[in-house]
């Protein structure tokens, strides 16, 4: 093995531009392959977040006719809360209680959705806190203040210190209607909740509709979107649970679960074409290697090189290549995954939406550890196939008209 390692070394820097260039054009693809994948990743992950974990949790429960009518009287007991709290593998659970209503400022008027909310529960949840454009968010002293999408906070033309006037109707019958400060702007990444909804604690919630202990729905968070089965068997093992509806994000929102489920597939036809085209500078810096070595090949074989030896010899040429691309792919796209998750990349995206989901103008790469390892692994793997042939046609050479060849 040390032979041919020695001569697979040595033939390969016989061309040290060829090489170079080859190597380089490789790297470059490893690299943008990697870039996009930890940029895809971030644009799903921020994606994921703002559609499964802030808005559909890993597992929610519901009283079982909320879901088809939006009654506002079809309501659960907050006290459920601190029995899923217990469930093994639940990272965070949270009530919310929802109410629509009119609100007003000193100029404008707009409807709204009021999200009422445990300020310390729905933290552990996703943390509005980080995603604050003004102000603060609530605390659990919060009361009679409410924390407004920013596309509201826009419509209505107000900021913080200001106060606004809700106008609705309770469960019972009444008029709802309540004067709040506003104590804080959000960009949470939902368009629905950022164009026209307000946070306010859920105690103040409960007492405007005439709701109290009650919430519309509970949201259950575990390790990862992944173990939402094992999950939910577990909150459906809590008192309590066996009159409502339990479901798994995925179930109760199939098109988003598809949606998040095609990850990978246009990562994968981008590795698929940047790597076939590497594939394709492989297998012509290789022949180029065998066509001009013809005579060298036929003499190895004369003193009793072996083909299957001398196949080995070609791909070992083909290995070092390929480990030279990823060294040089791996630092040049690692430098920029670096970068992309420390600082972010600023694609000017402030305010453009697409599936319910309002992007910041910054996204944050994420890195998989398991997507960078499969980068790696499939460039080696291509450099070791596109070899093949060349290969076996330097094993095929005849010895004697071989070493006439000029």
């Amino acid at each position: 093995m040390s032979f041919l390692f020695s001569v697979a070394w040595r033939n390969l820097f016989r061309h040290k531009r060829r090489t170079f260039l080859t190597a380089s054009a490789m790297g470059i693809a490893v690299a943008m392959c990697l870039m996009t994948v930890t940029f895809s990743d971030g644009i799903y992950a921020m994606m994921s977040d703002a559609l499964v974990t802030q808005n559909l949790g890993h597992v929610q429960l519901h009283d079982s006719e909320y879901p088809s009518t939006q009654q506002p009287w079809l309501t659960i007991d907050d006290a459920l809360l601190q029995g899923i709290d217990g469930v093994e593998g639940v990272e965070a659970v949270t009530g919310r209680l929802y109410g629509h209503a009119l609100m007003g400022s000193d100029e404008k008027s707009s409807g709204v959705k009021l999200i009422g909310v445990v300020p310390t529960r729905e933290e552990a949840l996703s943390p509005l806190s980080d995603r604050m454009k003004e102000g603060t968010f609530l605390t659990d002293d919060s009361r009679g203040v409410v924390v407004l999408g920013i596309g509201l906070a826009e419509e209505l033309e107000v900021t913080v210190g200001d106060e606004v006037v809700i106008i609705g109707q309770a469960t019972d019958g009444s008029m709802a209607n309540e004067l709040l400060e506003v104590t804080g702007i959000v960009t949470s990444g939902r368009a629905m909740v950022d164009r026209g909804a307000g946070y306010v604690h859920l105690e103040d919630l409960q007492a405007i509709l005439a709701l109290e202990g009650q919430v519309h729905e509970i949201l259950v968070i575990g390790a990862s979107p992944d173990v939402a089965d094992p999950l939910k068997a577990g909150v459906e093992s809590v008192d309590g649970t066996s009159e409502l509806l339990v479901r798994t994000w995925n179930e109760a929102d199939p098109t988003t679960a598809q949606m998040l489920s095609m990850q990978n597939v246009g990562i994968l036809i981008f590795v698929v074409i940047i790597f076939g085209v590497a594939a394709l500078g492989i297998l012509n810096t290789m022949l180029m290697a065998v066509f001009e070595r013809v005579r060298e090949f036929g003499l190895m074989k004369a003193l009793g090189l072996t083909p299957p030896r001398i196949v080995a010899l070609v791909l070992m040429e083909a290995s070092l290549l390929g480990g030279l691309a990823l060294l040089f792919g791996g630092i040049l796209g690692g430098i920029f995954d670096w970068y992309s998750v420390v600082y972010g990349i600023d694609m000017g995206l402030e305010g453009m939406e697409q599936m319910g989901v309002r992007f910041d103008p910054v996204v944050r790469g994420v890195i998989r550890p398991g997507a960078v390892a499969a980068v790696l692994a499939s460039l080696f793997s291509v450099c070791i196939v596109a070899a093949i042939w060349p290969a076996i046609r330097a094993a095929r050479l005849n010895p004697v008209e071989s070493m006439r060849s000029l």
